[in-house]
């Protein structure tokens, strides 16, 4: 299967939504899959109604049943309670999205529960309001994830997406979501950390676990010792990546005060250090604003082109109207050669 970036996947959900197909997004922990179908409803304005699939039963999916009795003739039959963990008009709105997480982890038995919903939109006395739409993920066999294979019937009833991180997706993500200008430096410095999944290790790096070392992070003192902070971070991403973070921060620490640095750009001193490099333009670009832009691009005018490319980025990440101030206009006119 063709793997896919986020912001593409979000376009491909939106597209099917338009036309009244599921959804199934694939991959491996920590990628993103359940945060996409969020970003989804929050930018069309719906409500997303979340389960895991993998905590229910059959009978949970299909609803339980209770005998009811006709007046005129007595006769009693079976009729199967509408289960209020799915979409109600009255309650979640006209429209949304139905997201089944944990698909694949869901005994076979569950999964089967699913498929008279995704192919009829009912399932016993239940209908899916009409502007629902639905959308699933969970892990791939590979994962090591404890999945069941879908039974073909199944997936058949699906659009099928295996997410893949991306750098500048996350990166952006990360910016517009104030995650710690250090974090998004390092990942940027050390690409290859920003997933690195092994089904062998405790702890890994993930989009997800770096997200948590972000809390981590804002959780501790200013001052927090170097050798009790790798510990917390190794618990998360494992001991490699978090002892090259640790170094990474220790190499940022040393940066001049960049409120100074941005108000009077003429003290900076060019370095050629990549990693400072890195550190650098992640903390000025978390800064941006229309009031500083002229400030910012004379100090991006002493560092090298590449790294002027990630800290204009990094600016129009953390907001996109920046991209109409005249003097960040002047910089793209002069590096017309280069893709932003």
């Amino acid at each position: 299967m063709h793997q896919i970036r986020p912001t593409k996947l979000i376009q491909e959900i939106k597209y099917n939504i338009k036309a009244g197909i599921n959804t199934m997004i694939w991959g491996g922990p920590g990628v993103g899959k359940s945060e996409i179908p969020l970003e989804v409803a929050s930018s069309l304005g719906v409500t997303l109604v979340d389960f895991r699939a993998n905590l229910f039963d059959p009978v949970d999916v299909r609803g339980v049943p209770h005998i009811m009795q006709v007046k005129e003739t007595g006769k009693r039959f079976t009729r199967w309670a509408v289960p209020d963990i799915f979409p109600i008009v009255e309650r979640d709105g006209e429209s949304g999205i139905m997201f089944i997480d944990e698909l694949p982890t869901a005994p076979p038995a569950t999964q089967n529960a699913f498929l008279q919903l995704l192919l009829t939109r009912r399932v016993g006395d239940y209908e899916l309001p009409q502007s629902w739409s639905v959308v699933a993920a969970g892990n791939r066999l590979t994962d090591a994830a404890a999945v069941y294979q879908m039974p073909s019937p199944l997936r058949n009833r699906f659009a099928h997406y295996e997410l893949s991180p991306n750098l500048e997706d996350w990166c952006t993500w990360a910016i517009q979501h104030f995650v710690d200008p250090l974090i998004v430096s390092f990942i940027q410095y050390r690409t290859n950390l920003l997933y690195n999944f092994n089904p062998d290790e405790y702890a890994f790096p993930t989009p997800r676990t770096w997200v948590f070392v972000d809390k981590k992070l804002k959780s501790l003192p200013h001052d927090f010792p170097s050798e009790q902070l790798f510990y917390g971070v190794s618990s998360l991403v494992g001991d490699g990546p978090a002892g090259e973070f640790v170094a990474f921060k220790e190499i940022a620490d040393k940066l001049p005060n960049i409120d100074k640095l941005i108000a009077t750009p003429s003290t900076y001193k060019s370095d050629d250090n990549p990693a400072l490099l890195y550190a650098l333009t992640g903390a000025i670009a978390a800064r941006a604003s229309t009031e500083n832009m002229l400030n910012i691009l004379k100090i991006a005018k002493k560092i090298p082109v590449e790294f002027q490319v990630i800290l204009v980025k990094g600016c129009l990440a953390l907001d996109s109207n920046l991209k109409s101030d005249p003097n960040l206009r002047a910089w793209i006119v002069d590096n017309a050669n280069v893709i932003l």
